[in-house]
């Protein structure tokens, strides 16, 4: 036993626990994303209403998000959000929110939920995308860099007007954060 073998053992013993401590983390890991992926699952069969819906929405979503610059969960979520809150999301509606999420630099979920809470006529968050509201009786007066535009105050003229958004001012902008 020579010094040199002796630091060498006990280097590759050091090596082999770190390899250890790495594969029980990945597989940990694994094991979560795994668990995560059931809980998406089964909450995309409550808000679809069956296992052969739940499972074409995956694979939309799940093609959707390759093209995005958003985590397949994110995607998922919010599918799931828009779903449950009886907003529209279709990947139309999707694209269109991503856009508007990707050019003002924030999360898709961010904008959902900026659009949830806009369609119950709660403004604040839209803010936040540089919208602002203005609620008359049965109107609402939107200004977005610098054009006001007026719509009934119902869920379906708020979030088409949200989606115009995203079709049109930033079409595209999801595609510049992918590359």
């Amino acid at each position: 036993g020579s010094v040199a073998a002796t630091a060498t053992k006990a280097v590759f013993s050091v090596k082999g626990a770190l390899i250890g401590i790495a594969g029980s983390l990945a597989l940990r890991e694994l094991g979560e994303t795994i668990a995560e992926y059931q809980r998406r699952k089964a909450a995309l069969e409550t808000v679809t209403g069956s296992a052969n819906s739940a499972d074409k929405a995956f694979k939309g979503l799940k093609e959707f998000a390759s093209t995005t610059p958003f985590q397949l969960q994110e995607v998922i979520g919010a599918f799931i959000k828009m779903k449950s809150m009886g907003l529209d999301p279709s990947m139309e509606a999707l694209e269109s929110y991503g856009n508007t999420a990707s050019a003002m630099g924030k999360s898709l979920n961010q904008f959902i939920e900026a659009v949830a809470d806009a369609a119950t006529n709660e403004f604040e968050r839209l803010k936040e995308f540089g919208i602002k509201a203005r609620q008359q009786a049965d109107t609402v007066t939107f200004t977005f860099q610098g054009v006001s535009t007026t719509v009934k105050k119902n869920a379906d003229a708020i979030t088409e007007y949200l989606q115009g958004i995203g079709r049109v001012q930033f079409a595209g902008a999801m595609e510049k954060w992918c590359g």
